[in-house]
Parts: C-alpha cells; sequence; structure tokens
C-alpha cells in the first residue's frame, strides 16, 4: 500500500511570466497595465509642466468692471 504522499502529484517547477500562446487574455492585461503606467506618467509630467508655467499678465484695464 502507497502513502498518501507518494500518489500527489509533485510541483517540480514554477515559473512566473505568461504563455501568450496559451490564451489572449495575459497578454491583453499585460498590455493594460503598461499603458495605464504610461498614462499616469503622462498625467504627472503635464499636470507638473501646467502648474510650474508662470500665470497670464494682468489685463491692460486692471480686470475689474467699472
Amino acid at each position: 500500500m502507497k502513502s498518501p504522499a507518494a500518489e500527489r502529484p509533485r510541483v517540480l517547477s514554477v515559473r512566473f511570466g505568461f504563455n501568450p500562446n496559451s490564451s489572449s487574455l495575459g497578454i491583453d492585461i499585460s498590455f493594460l497595465l503598461v499603458g495605464l503606467g504610461g498614462v499616469s506618467v503622462i498625467t504627472a509630467a503635464l499636470s507638473a509642466w501646467l502648474s510650474a508655467a508662470p500665470p497670464p499678465p494682468p489685463s491692460p484695464g486692471g480686470g475689474a468692471a467699472s
């Protein structure tokens, strides 16, 4: 009689990553994550650039309506 441990399959190796041939979902998720990261970096850079821009000069009339 075999022991229960001998009947169970063993894990021979673990590889992290994805196989794009097995499913298109793995590569789609990867592109979405990379795209989201890129959009986040571009948004932060654009925000910093716009906030660092000098304010527009005041209008010649002082801006107050009389």
